[in-house]
């Protein structure tokens, strides 16, 4: 069976990832946006799946704030 401390570090193991993930993300969506690598129509597609991406691992790291386990 799991134990509590097995469940909490796996709620820490993630909540870490999100923040790592958010982070690359948001670098990425502000790499593109800036039109620092190209200004072309590939670059605002990625702008676009990056802006998804991130807003997607935002939501991940509330929720998993907001459900904190302590």
């Amino acid at each position: 069976m799991f134990q509590k401390e097995d469940i909490i570090t796996s709620h820490l193991k993630k909540k870490a990832q999100s923040k790592l993930t958010l982070a690359i993300s948001a670098f990425a969506v502000i790499i593109t946006s800036t039109g620092y690598l190209f200004n072309s129509k590939e670059v605002i597609f990625l702008f676009y799946i990056f802006n998804f991406i991130f807003f997607y691992n935002l939501i991940i790291y509330y929720l998993l704030k907001k459900n904190d386990i302590n």
